[in-house]
């Protein structure tokens, strides 16, 4: 009890108590503050104090004597006849070992540990070091079949995907190997990107309403896109995202017609959209990322190696 008054503490205030020299012996219950009492009547003031009291193995006379008070005084707290003073609130939580929380049966929701698991390291407290190692065993174990079990699901649910670079390669006829690629990155799959190779950012309105400049689209390699389909497809220029004509592709905004810009430059078509990128359900966390690397990095030292990436 030496450390009573050093205690940090949440203050705890009752607008309408009174202290007075008999509040301790003798402090009978009052109506004379309604959300006063509403509180008390949810809190089982009572039986908290005789539950704590005898898991201390501490008697109701000894409790008195620790706290000033008669033998009485305790029967009648545990009885629910009358309430501890305020100023004995702490002395008590001292005693008991507990919190002004667990005194009054609430949980202090600014902790990250909850009372049932304070119950848990209390108990694991009271057994012995050898029973202490076989818990810590166990509890790695399960943590490490939980993490392999999470790694696992995490590298099979995701892919790698190529960031297609804007500008295009020099020549012609040049094979899907030899797309330029940016880097390559994972997404979690879905029904829209499970075909993907690559990600390509797209830069100005030519296809709105479908596309908005900032968007990003996963491409499938072909050379063989269906008419009406949307298509990835290079000139001179570097990519452009358009949708594919009988008569060639073209852009869906009227206000932004696609034309070549020299009589030697011409379309060649690598790819049909797939659709867009959600970038915030799509691509892992930063500390997914950096798991799925380490569990994946063969797989990423293969597609390295496929485009010519120097870096991943």
């Amino acid at each position: 009890m030496a450390d009573i008054k050093n205690r940090k503490t949440q203050a705890i205030s009752w607008d309408s108590h009174k202290d007075n020299s008999h509040t301790r012996d003798a402090a009978p219950v009052q109506d004379n503050a309604a959300n006063q009492d509403a509180q008390f009547r949810k809190i089982p003031m009572a039986e908290l104090i005789r539950t704590y009291r005898k898991k201390a193995r501490i008697s109701q006379q000894d409790l008195g004597e620790m706290l000033g008070v008669t033998r009485n005084t305790v029967v009648n707290w545990e009885g629910g006849k009358y309430r501890p003073d305020i100023d004995l609130l702490l002395p008590l939580c001292d005693i008991f070992g507990i919190t002004l929380y667990e005194l009054f049966g609430t949980e202090d929701l600014s902790l990250e540990i909850s009372s049932h698991e304070n119950d848990l390291l209390k108990q694991y407290r009271q057994i012995s070091p050898l029973s202490q190692r076989i818990v810590d065993r166990m509890v790695d174990c399960i943590l490490y079949e939980e993490s392999e079990d999470r790694n696992c699901r995490l590298a099979r649910h995701a892919r790698l995907v190529g960031i297609l670079e804007v500008a295009a390669a020099a020549g012609d006829g040049l094979g899907f190997s030899d797309i330029p690629m940016e880097s390559c990155r994972f997404v979690f799959i879905n029904d829209v990107n499970r075909k993907a190779d690559a990600v390509l950012a797209i830069k100005g309105d030519s296809m709105m309403p479908r596309y908005h400049s900032g968007d990003m689209v996963y491409v499938q390699f072909t050379q063989s896109p269906n008419v009406g389909e949307d298509v990835i497809c290079r000139s001179k220029e570097g990519f452009h995202i358009k949708r594919l004509g009988e008569d060639g592709p073209y852009s869906l905004n009227p206000d932004i017609p696609f034309t070549l810009t020299s009589p030697d430059d011409h379309v060649e078509t690598i790819g049909r959209v797939l659709g867009i990128v959600n970038s915030s359900a799509d691509f892992p966390t930063e500390e997914e990322g950096d798991l799925l690397r380490e569990l994946r990095y063969e797989d990423i030292e293969e597609f390295r190696e496929k485009y010519h990436l120097t870096e991943s």
